[in-house]
């Protein structure tokens, strides 16, 4: 859709500041503009742009220290950081001790960006069904589906925050008056996953399956559906809404394909962030891919300024998977180090100054391959292991690899692997880990009984910086002392 490319981010920060209503103690936001909501909130075309406001908040929130990647990737052991002194005690060397992230405690930390995320589709949820559907240009079909996508990504902010720091503070609600709201405690996992099923159910009566992947759609919200149940442990459900969005009637790329995936808009993908450049209305940066590059992807750019894919993550593909060719090469300078190149998009876009670049490729968030894998891993907790093989099997045959017959705890430990494997540098990995309860079994020296009792895998909040007047606030427990 069009619609969501014409907006850059940056002049969408301009335009929508003022819509962010919030308490200062919560997500430092202007209070809202009453005389402004009611001209603005007036059209279907408005409505729009917020909708585009709230991608490009969500964007940015990962784009942030890239901890999109940190968060999925980093912390499950999956790239050499070690050219990075302060990311060293975030990988097992360093003891995976998250309260140590000198100059990364605002994007690592500290949650507030979400909940400019959050806020806006609070907006969008509360004004769009007061809007007249005349003001839609395609009447009932856009106001519901702009409210089914607003739904949509408020549920996948909320549990992408749920994964990464344990309970959240929940509101449902925007905010009018700074002054008056009172201090709010976290609440617990279980409400959080509830409101986001309910956002979720919603939204597929709201949504269509039609558009770009950049949009969110039905199949996006069974996906997401699927996760959190399969988070729960409600294997039956995840299964259930697995089964759904492959009836969808995405399929997965062939291996010649492989790599359209990042390019944007394949018929693999369900669920994406536009990252893309073109001259009128560029999404893309330089600051956020380019991290796993090096020469001659990037001009000049050594090895010791990337991330290359860990020794041991490497040493997880088999000797005849195609996908190490396709999606990883040789760093230049005889290192022997890995660099992963499914992020490869570089352009060097003015041929007037060389030095400036953009890495063009979407940020792929669901896909297939995942939702075959994660069907796999409910399939193996339901019973029905020849099922689980099959799927585990249908990944690994576009790599190249042959059967898998193992069973038992085998066969589960492999379809994590797997899922290690395809999804490496898509900001899955550490999620996974928790899910399928593989951290002792990859890391037992660093995650003791203690460490996983006190859900020591959340990262820390900064309560120094962090709602420092809500005095219901609380630390992840592990990190009171560690």
């Amino acid at each position: 859709m069009k619609r969501y490319k014409s907006l850059t981010f940056k002049a969408l920060l301009t335009a929508f500041v003022f819509l962010l209503p919030g308490c200062s103690k919560y997500i430092d936001l202007e209070p809202q503009n009453a005389t402004y909501d009611e001209v603005f909130w007036v059209s279907g075309a408005n409505v729009q742009k917020a909708m585009s406001g709230a991608y490009g908040l969500l964007r940015g929130s990962f784009l942030s220290d890239r901890s999109y990647f940190i968060f999925g990737d980093v912390a499950a052991d999956n790239f050499d950081v070690s050219g990075f002194w302060n990311y060293t005690a975030i990988v097992q060397s360093g003891g995976f001790k998250f309260s140590y992230v000198p100059y990364l405690e605002a994007s690592l930390k500290n949650w507030t960006r979400f909940y400019s995320v959050i806020n806006q589709c609070h907006l969008i949820i509360e004004n769009t069904p007061k809007i007249d559907v005349s003001k839609f240009a395609d009447g009932e079909i856009q106001k519901k589906r702009l409210e089914g996508e607003a739904r949509f990504l408020r549920a996948y902010t909320y549990f992408y925050m749920q994964r990464v720091w344990g309970d959240v503070v929940m509101t449902k609600e925007s905010f009018k008056d700074p002054d008056a709201i009172q201090p709010i405690p976290r609440s617990s996992e279980e409400e959080v996953l509830t409101y986001c099923i309910t956002d979720l159910e919603a939204a597929i009566g709201l949504l269509d399956n039609a558009g770009e992947k950049i949009v969110a759609n039905q199949g996006a919200a069974l996906a997401l559906l699927a996760e959190i149940y399969a988070w729960r442990h409600d294997y039956v459900n995840a299964e259930r809404y697995c089964n759904e969005v492959i009836d969808k009637g995405y399929s997965l790329e062939n291996l010649a394909d492989y790599k359209k995936i990042w390019k944007g808009n394949s018929k693999e993908s369900i669920f994406e962030l536009n990252m893309l450049f073109d001259a009128v209305s560029n999404e893309a940066t330089a600051g956020f891919f380019n991290i796993f590059l090096t020469d001659p992807y990037i001009k000049n750019k050594a090895i010791n300024d990337a991330w290359p894919v860990g020794e041991a993550m490497k040493n997880t593909f088999e000797e005849d998977d195609k996908r190490v060719d396709t999606i990883m090469t040789l760093s230049s300078g005889g290192n022997n180090k890995y660099i992963l190149t499914k992020y490869d998009g570089v352009n060097y876009y003015d041929p007037n100054n060389t030095s400036n670049y953009v890495v063009s490729n979407n940020l792929v968030l669901i896909r297939l391959a995942d939702i075959y894998l994660l069907r796999a891993e409910a399939r193996y907790k339901n019973g029905n292991i020849t099922g689980a093989q099959d799927d585990l099997n249908l990944i690994r045959a576009r790599a190249g690899l042959g059967l898998y017959n193992g069973i038992g705890e085998n066969l589960f430990n492999e379809i994590f692997d797997e899922r290690r494997r395809e999804l490496l540098g898509e900001g899955q990995a550490m999620f996974d880990m928790i899910r399928m309860e593989q951290l002792q079994r990859l890391f037992s020296g660093e995650y003791s009984n203690d460490r996983m009792a006190k859900k020591g895998y959340y990262w820390p909040l900064d309560m120094r910086n962090l709602l420092p007047q809500n005095e219901l606030l609380t630390q992840n427990e592990w990190w009171k002392s560690n």
